[in-house]
């Protein structure tokens, strides 16, 4: 999958958990490690065609374990 792609849907998936665009900002390990999970998932399900599920989870794993 597009690394560009990836990071857009995972930036606008960000904006539904916070307020303010400019709290979207991640340092380049956290992007990584969101990257790799949505990748890891999408490869271990096998399920391209779920990406935005699988984004949303990662997500919200994110959030729910910083």
């Amino acid at each position: 999958m597009n690394r560009l792609l990836l990071r857009k849907m995972i930036q606008q998936s960000l904006k539904d958990y916070l307020w303010e665009e400019e709290d979207c900002i991640l340092t380049d390990e956290e992007w990584r490690s969101l990257e790799e999970e949505v990748l890891r998932q999408m490869h271990e399900a096998d399920q391209n065609e779920a990406v935005y599920s699988i984004i949303q989870d990662a997500v919200y794993d994110y959030f729910a374990n910083k």
